[in-house]
């Protein structure tokens, strides 16, 4: 995988790029991933997809990096997905040419970047659960002269977007079918609600639940003579569900590139081994002593983001050590009583609880091969809506 360094402005860790030992001097707190995992991750999710006849199109908006994205692409994967055409509009720039942007929007200046990128030549797929949504992207496809994928997007449980029945399907169809700036490729299906249940065996009954309205939706699409080409969806938390239902085409699970403590906290696939590692960490420092039985590092709220999950230890420093941010901008680590704190400047990598909005604090993210760090790859879709 060819590594890339491109960054707008100059940061405070760029001029220890490619020097032996250099990690370790880093300021913190940072964003940091273990580029051995990383390329392991990439790699078993890919060959698992490949290995089941499925497509993988991995969700962008986890590492919101147009290098990871081409990383990604390179290992096997058709496309990527995005969730705002802010996201779209930074991989298009990144070189990415197969997108398909997964949550809905209405507002017309979105509906204009989204004509605009597919102006570019890049393939930009777009989903509707509404027949005047639907509308209002044939209008604008049709002035801008092209013709725009569009998929039906199924609400399977999370009650935020989608088509709820059969009928709300064939109407949006419906609109799709009589307008030929636009294409019907298929249906987006995510069940983002039973992607972190903790019981496997709850989690198969639930994508059981949902792979058969799924088929009933297909069913009566194609009952009423529309091509369903694309079955889309699915999450890292049910990757290993999805691939035996035999209603995807394709997934857009995000998630394992990185992983984080909350799927490390479940099992993926049913056994107590865990498929990915985690790859992605914050490094912090100590920088206060103070106070016995705990010490106090550099990396608060403001660089974690979770949902009652505490950031977990890639090592241990001692037995029964415990992280938690304290305040915006420091975090503290518990200590047993009676143990030795650690020095001041001491480093510790801490795994993310949800990657995903984690890396939306960060501008950067520093890769590391053991004590190497070889590069620092912007995240250039950070807020972008």
């Amino acid at each position: 995988m060819a590594l890339k360094n491109a960054r707008p402005l100059p940061g405070p860790n760029d001029h220890l790029i490619g020097r032996d030992g250099a990690a370790g001097q880093m300021s913190t707190p940072c964003l940091v991933l273990d580029v051995t995992a990383f390329e392991r991750n990439i790699t078993k999710a890919a060959e698992h997809c490949r290995a089941a006849g499925i497509a993988l199109r991995p969700h962008a908006k986890t590492h919101k990096c147009s290098t990871i994205a081409n990383a990604q692409l390179e290992a096997g994967a058709q496309g990527i997905c995005v969730a705002t055409i802010g996201e779209a509009e930074a991989m298009v720039a990144g070189g990415i040419e197969d997108i398909l942007v997964t949550s809905a929007f209405s507002q017309s200046a979105k509906i204009g970047r989204a004509i605009a990128l597919a102006r570019t030549g890049a393939r930009i797929a777009v989903v509707a659960d509404d027949p005047g949504m639907a509308d209002r992207l044939a209008s604008a496809a049709a002035q801008a002269g092209i013709v725009l994928p569009v998929l039906i997007d199924v609400d399977l449980g999370r009650h935020r977007n989608g088509v709820t029945d059969a009928a709300g399907a064939l109407a949006v169809a419906a609109v799709i079918g009589r307008n030929a700036s636009l294409e019907l490729t298929g249906i987006q299906a995510y069940a983002s609600h039973i992607s972190h249940v903790e019981s496997y065996a709850e989690r198969l009954a639930a994508s059981r639940e949902c792979a058969a309205k799924v088929t009933e939706i297909r069913s009566a699409l194609e009952g009423a003579g529309h091509r369903v080409g694309v079955v889309t969806g699915g999450s890292t938390g049910t990757l290993f569900i999805d691939t035996a239902l035999g209603i995807y085409t394709e997934l857009q699970c995000g998630s394992y590139v990185f992983s984080d403590a909350e799927y490390a906290a479940i099992s993926l696939d049913g056994t107590e081994r865990a498929p990915f590692e985690p790859a992605l960490f914050v490094r912090v420092s100590v920088i206060g002593r103070n106070w016995p039985g705990r010490v106090t590092c550099d990396g608060g709220n403001k660089h974690f983001s979770a949902k009652g999950t505490l950031p977990a230890f890639r090592q241990l420093p001692i037995a029964g050590a415990v992280y938690r941010p304290d305040s915006d901008e420091h975090g503290i680590i518990e200590l047993p009583q009676g143990a030795a704190q650690p020095a001041l400047g001491a480093l510790f990598d801490l795994v993310v609880p949800h990657c995903d909005p984690t890396v939306n604090l960060f501008d950067a993210i520093h890769v590391i091969d053991g004590d190497t760090l070889l590069a620092i790859w912007p995240i250039e879709a950070r807020g972008a809506f």
